[in-house]
């Protein structure tokens, strides 16, 4: 059978009698003929269940069966078959990365990877997810500085993440290489993921590969769901409740169709309750609102020859109300004097298909993505009303061909169409009954076209260069895209990676900053809003040493934003919300926006199964309105982490401590406000501590901890709580928890 993925090595230690267990170890060649551990490979025996995952150091033990076909298989590699002979017990498998999918080898594992391809990836595995309860994809970032992941309010649960200092808007956030969370989703979308569900959370800074799109000013997110023919879980299920009175269920399976498994599905059910009302700050509102979640996932994935693909559909239906504690969503009213209130009500329905073809050998191939997204939103905030529409639809369609000398280059090329929805009557603002449509929300056609050519100059120096055309019909502006990027492994353990590139972004004010209708602010839109358009430059170092528990790592990157043009929501007038571009002028001043973002993480392993995590991150996020150049508002320039994680031999116990700490943040002007509802202008540093300890068994896993062990909590979080139908209302100004401690416990069940 010819090899298209894999090639191994067998080595015999000279054990000829029949064992139970095959002992091994999984290897892959990089560019510079060294191998690296593989850790999180796939190795089951075919046609049966019975399988393992390679451990950190790229070994495993695989119980023997009656067949002696061995399934082989790694996210970024196409699954192979060995023959291991019965009366063999040790075996070393090497992965050849000239037949890799995405070229990506990995540096360092335990709760998250990181690539060493141009592109600097942090890969937070299915192993980091656990290490907290991550019960959707707004709580897996509790282990990275790279992310914040915010309360926009104190009302509607929403959580917004932001990068490099900018909301989250800037940032392109994928499923599968999929457009997922845009527009509509933005305010809730964060919760739509299921942490059960991920398999791994790819983060990228700075701009990423043309053949995703325009978008992705300051960097991409790439969820992976688990997938039927990688994934070994037969079964999973997760049961978690917290002291706040929420509880999930999430339930997953995998079913092979056919006996080579050839075609496979897996279904992903996942289901969630806030079932109580809960003021622990005491100022009569609900600390998270009532809320309701019903989540699924169903895909096919398949291979044939010379063809693969995998099909996906979600449905979800979220439903939440908040606000003051004697609220019900049946007390709506066009009136002042009833309780203050918030809904909402979304249901979104994604399918989305890609399948790839391979053409005169296998380094030649056609890829296509298709995926369409309809969303409808209706809320209330207060006595406002905002209800809309969304439908979305993408197509890409990609050429690849390695070619020359050890298949040294590489050009991607094709055409993609983005088409987006929400204007006209599919978007409405209505207060006190008056009802008119958004006119600044537009119908987005974009076709376009791009090229990118990777070069490996030699082993330890790559390039990779990306170039798109599109054109913004609803705005006839052409939108042009040079990225550049570059590694250069100077040392085995050493390597330094640049970027340059631009970015482009279509704003949607309303769907956006949906939580400021969560004020008595009157929006006032100075001009038509105009398309974002954004230079990043960013360079990041990896080192790598040796200590007594394993690969220690240490890394540092630097990532400058430099905005062209970019809508500015500026809060400093405390009676109105002001949405005016920087570009130009305005009230007769220059306007410009720039970011700088440094981070430094070390990575200990003092000894086994012990490891220590370091950060820290500066971002200095600035603006000029009229004639001063100031800070971004309610965005920390600070934050450091320290995450420390132990378990005992094979993971029988896990005990997992994490601790951040938030510099100060500038909050907008207050003075004018009676001295009962002002705020200051800078609010106080302060620590958040969370830990969870995992004990499991053979097929089961109990889990508990504690967040916010310190029971730190925003002081009079809400202004006028008292008055919320008052001139002084607002419920935006957050920056730090609104509850105290919380402490939570669950389960997992897995049959594999």
């Amino acid at each position: 059978m010819k090899k298209t993925l894999l090639l191994f090595l067998i080595t015999i230690i000279g054990v000829v009698s029949y064992s139970q267990n095959l002992k091994g170890k999984v290897l892959q060649i990089v560019e510079n003929g060294d191998t690296l551990n593989v850790s999180m490979a796939a190795l089951q025996w075919l046609h049966t269940s019975i399988g393992v995952h390679s451990d950190q150091n790229g070994d495993f033990i695989l119980k023997r069966t009656h067949t002696d076909t061995l399934i082989v298989s790694f996210p970024t590699f196409l699954p192979d078959t060995i023959v291991v002979p019965k009366h063999q017990n040790e075996i070393t498998i090497i992965l050849n990365s000239a037949h890799s999918l995405n070229e990506v080898s990995i540096i360092a594992n335990d709760g998250s990877y990181i690539s060493v391809q141009p592109i600097l990836t942090q890969i937070i595995s299915s192993e980091g997810l656990r290490r907290a309860a991550c019960c959707n994809l707004a709580e897996s970032f509790e282990g990275t500085v790279a992310i914040d992941a915010d309360y926009p309010d104190a009302v509607s649960g929403a959580r917004q993440i932001s990068m490099l200092g900018l909301a989250g808007i800037y940032t392109q956030i994928l499923l599968e290489n999929v457009p997922f969370i845009r527009i509509l989703s933005q305010q809730f979308g964060l919760g739509f993921v299921p942490g059960s569900w991920m398999e791994s959370i790819n983060i990228s800074k700075g701009t990423s590969s043309v053949v995703n799109g325009y978008e992705g000013i300051t960097g991409q997110i790439d969820v992976e769901y688990k997938k039927p023919e990688t994934n070994l879980e037969r079964v999973f299920l997760n049961v978690y409740t917290n002291t706040m009175g929420r509880g999930e269920v999430s339930f997953n399976t995998r079913i092979p169709v056919c006996k080579d498994e050839n075609v496979s599905t897996n279904f992903l059910i996942y289901a969630a309750d806030q079932f109580a009302k809960m003021d622990m700050n005491h100022d009569g509102f609900m600390d998270a609102p009532r809320s309701r979640q019903i989540n699924f996932v169903n895909r096919w994935d398949y291979k044939l020859k010379n063809m693969e693909g995998r099909t996906l559909m979600n449905f979800l239906w979220d439903n939440r109300f908040g606000g003051q504690m004697n609220f019900t969503p049946k007390t709506i009213r066009k009136i002042d004097s009833l309780p203050y209130g918030f809904t909402s009500d979304n249901l979104r329905l994604q399918l989305f298909s890609k399948n790839g073809f391979l053409l005169k050998g296998e380094h030649e191939s056609v890829g296509t993505i298709v995926s369409f997204t309809g969303h409808r939103l209706h809320s209330h905030y207060g006595n406002s009303i905002y209800s809309a529409n969304q439908y979305s639809g993408y197509v890409n369609v990609i050429y690849s061909n390695k070619f020359g000398s050890k298949f040294r280059h590489k050009i991607s090329t094709g055409a993609s169409f983005q088409y987006d929805n929400l204007s006209g009557h599919y978007e409405t603002i209505a207060d006190l009954g008056y009802m008119v449509a958004n006119k600044n929300s537009i119908k987005d056609f974009v076709p376009g076209v791009f090229t990118e050519y990777a070069y490996i100059i030699d082993p330890k120096l790559v390039l990779m260069a990306g170039m798109r055309l599109d054109y913004n019909i609803g705005y006839k502006k052409v939108l042009w895209t040079p990225r550049l990027h570059a590694k250069w492994q100077i040392t085995k353990n050493l390597s330094l990676r640049a970027s340059v590139g631009k970015g482009y972004r279509t704003p949607y004010f309303f769907s956006e900053n949906i939580s400021l209708l969560l004020s008595s602010r009157d929006i006032v839109i100075n001009e038509d809003p105009e398309i974002e358009e954004a230079y990043n430059y960013g360079f990041s170092t990896v080192y790598q040493f040796n200590m007594p528990g394993g690969k220690s790592s240490l890394v540092f990157d630097y990532f400058y934003t430099d905005f062209v043009q970019q809508m500015i929501v500026d809060l400093d007038d405390v009676r109105e919300v002001h949405y005016f571009p920087l570009n130009g002028y305005y009230n007769g001043f220059s306007n410009k926006s720039r970011s700088h973002s440094a981070q430094i993480e070390l990575t200990l392993k003092l000894f086994k199964r012990f490891e220590i995590l370091l950060a820290y991150r500066f971002n200095d996020v600035r603006y000029m309105k009229q004639g001063l150049f100031q800070q971004k508002e309610l965005m920390s320039q600070h934050k450091a982490l320290i995450n420390l994680n132990y378990s005992t031999p094979y993971d029988k116990w896990k005990f997992n401590v994490n601790f951040q700490i938030f510099g100060p943040m500038s909050l907008p002007k207050t003075q004018s406000n009676p001295e009962q509802y002002r705020r200051p202008d800078y609010t106080n540093p302060y620590c958040l501590l969370n830990a969870q300890i995992t004990k499991k068994f053979r097929r089961w896993e109990i889990y508990f901890g504690a967040e916010n062990i310190l029971n730190v909590k925003q002081k009079d979080a809400i202004i006028a709580s008292d008055q919320p139908f008052s001139e002084f209302f607002d419920a935006t100004m957050i920056y730090a928890p609104i509850t105290g401690i919380m402490g939570y416990a669950g389960f997992r069940f897995i049959l594999k």
